[in-house]
């Protein structure tokens, strides 16, 4: 019997959530539970919602504690042989789920599987990426590495094929069995909102444990939509990815090379700041973000 427990972070994007879980209907399995945790909406419209959607477990957190913690909140009710993370802004094609299980049941050594996943227009989105290294924070220094390593390290390239074996993939579609996720200890609540992908996966490439896109399946994801409309919760993403940043640096690149990623990172965010800071409202939030709502 395959029985999988899906995971979902929410925060006031009801009409994506409720697309979502139509979808997740669709799916074909002997035992599927989904577990939506509100991460603290506080906008009257969870009770309505459950009553609309009552095979659906919910947890209301009583504070915004963060997409890990909210991930490892949802994952300690599972019951799943299978667990799966999802955002709450994806859109599974039918029997998704149940063709990906049986693939990667012939493949035990794959251990976060990920899929393709294309924004609402039908982009690929290229949800993986390499880690991040002390030499690599400045994004022209990424560039030319993949101009470099050519086809090898192009993000094209690795889409392109079946099945690609990239550094991390990302936390809004990765598969797990439910034991390797207790083995990997979960996901790390220090990062409030990106990179804790990047970690988890920097936790299991230290197990020597494979980190799969399998891009024969996809799904579409409109890609944090929510974020770029309200300029406050754009400029808290915004801060989220620098604060992120900083703590995967001082978390696993060692010195004397951690000193120079954080110069650098430091360095990037003085000067967008201060180019952009008299002209955009959405900047000038940032720098109160940064420098008062350290999350």
């Amino acid at each position: 019997m395959t029985s999988l427990s899906i995971v979902i972070v929410s925060y006031r994007c009801w009409q994506r959530l409720d697309t979502c879980l139509k979808s997740i209907q669709q799916q074909s399995l002997d035992f599927l539970e989904v577990i939506v945790v509100d991460n603290h909406s506080n906008d009257g419209k969870i009770k309505e919602f459950m009553l609309a959607h009552p095979s659906v477990q919910f947890i209301q957190q009583e504070i915004n504690g963060g997409f890990a913690q909210a991930c490892n909140k949802g994952a300690s009710i599972a019951k799943g042989e299978w667990i799966l993370f999802l955002n709450p802004d994806t859109i599974l094609e039918p029997n998704t789920l149940s063709l990906l299980i049986q693939k990667t049941n012939t493949q035990p050594d794959w251990k976060l599987i990920g899929i393709k996943q294309l924004d609402e227009k039908g982009k690929d989105t290229y949800p993986f990426g390499l880690f991040l290294q002390w030499w690599n924070v400045w994004p022209p220094i990424r560039s030319i590495q993949r101009l470099i390593g050519g086809k090898k390290l192009s993000k094209k390239e690795w889409s392109a094929h079946s099945v690609t074996y990239p550094d991390w993939i990302s936390g809004s579609f990765v598969l797990m069995r439910y034991a390797d996720f207790k083995t990997i200890g979960g996901w790390d609540p220090q990062f409030w909102m990106y990179c804790e992908d990047q970690d988890l996966s920097k936790a299991a490439a230290s197990l020597g444990w494979k980190r799969v896109m399998y891009n024969d399946i996809q799904c579409v994801h409109s890609h944090g939509g929510s974020s770029r409309i309200n300029p406050k919760v754009k400029a808290i993403t915004k801060s989220a990815v620098i604060i992120s940043n900083f703590k995967y640096i001082r978390k696993h690149i060692a010195l004397p090379g951690r000193w120079i990623a954080q110069a650098t990172l430091l360095l990037m965010t003085i000067i967008n700041l201060l180019i952009a800071l008299p002209f955009s409202s959405t900047k000038r939030q940032m720098v109160t973000e940064l420098l008062y709502n350290r999350r």
